[in-house]
């Protein structure tokens, strides 16, 4: 019996595991993305000229600041797809996409 319940819990904790690696590069995209797209600290360092809003550099890490927030803003979505994934035995998949239909 006891057994049985351990088994089950790691199954738990693994299931977590997928989306939990996520998070540490979003939240780089995010934290990187969102410094150097903020106006007040391109000032401040006088980096206006070559990181400013219109260059190439502003427009990369826009890009990394959304890309780090679309995962932040679907949080609870990617949590239900994990745990599915990670609780399924057979047909993954399935199950993930049964996980969003359910989330919604």
């Amino acid at each position: 019996m006891k057994d049985k319940i351990f088994g089950v819990l790691q199954r738990v904790g693994r299931s977590f595991m997928l989306p939990i690696a996520i998070l540490p590069v979003a939240g780089l995209f995010l934290g990187i993305g969102g410094s150097f797209t903020n106006t007040t600290m391109l000032e401040s360092y006088n980096l206006l000229g070559v990181m400013g809003p219109g260059t190439v550099f502003y427009t990369l890490f826009y890009v990394m600041s959304k890309a780090g927030d679309i995962v932040f803003a679907n949080l609870p979505v990617i949590f239900a797809m994990g745990v599915a994934i990670g609780m399924a035995k057979k047909e993954k998949e399935v199950a993930a996409l049964a996980s969003v239909v359910a989330f919604f």
